[in-house]
């Protein structure tokens, strides 16, 4: 008689959706971590914007060119404040997602558990039983007369 488990339906969709949980935090994760590479990249220009400004203006330069420059500022503002809204999303996104998979993974985990104890009581049964066969067999064999001395 071969172990049957009777939850192993439950257990293969339990471990698909712990799969899809972890395949989505993968995602959130990524998304996240080019949000912040993107941000930090304009930060960076913002950096190298101002001192670019600044030795431009030493040398001189046309009200036009301070206007644009100002404008340029105040669009790259913008996109970084746009950017750090959206990683501040993405990282409470990202919070959400590590719980669900945590919550997946634990329930795959209980399953998984009741399935490998169903299955070592299963092996001791079997067990059991094999040694209680063999120990039939020798009593029902007949014995000579040198064994039963």
């Amino acid at each position: 008689m071969a172990f049957r488990f009777p939850l192993k339906a439950l257990q293969r969709l339990r471990a698909i959706y712990e799969r899809r949980e972890g395949q989505r935090l993968a995602a959130v994760t990524l998304q996240l971590f080019a949000a912040q590479r993107q941000l930090a990249a304009l930060k960076q220009g913002q950096i190298e914007e101002a001192g670019s400004l600044s030795k431009s203006l030493r040398r001189g330069m046309t009200g036009a060119e301070v206007q644009f420059q100002v404008v340029c500022s105040a669009s790259r503002l913008k996109r970084i404040k746009v950017l750090a809204q959206l990683v501040e999303n993405l990282s409470r996104q990202r919070e959400g997602q590590l719980a669900e998979y945590r919550e997946a993974r634990q329930n795959l985990e209980v399953i998984t558990r009741l399935y490998e104890r169903q299955l070592a009581a299963y092996r001791r049964a079997q067990s059991r039983r094999e040694q209680q066969q063999a120990t039939d067999m020798f009593l029902i064999r007949p014995q000579t007369p040198a064994e039963g001395q």
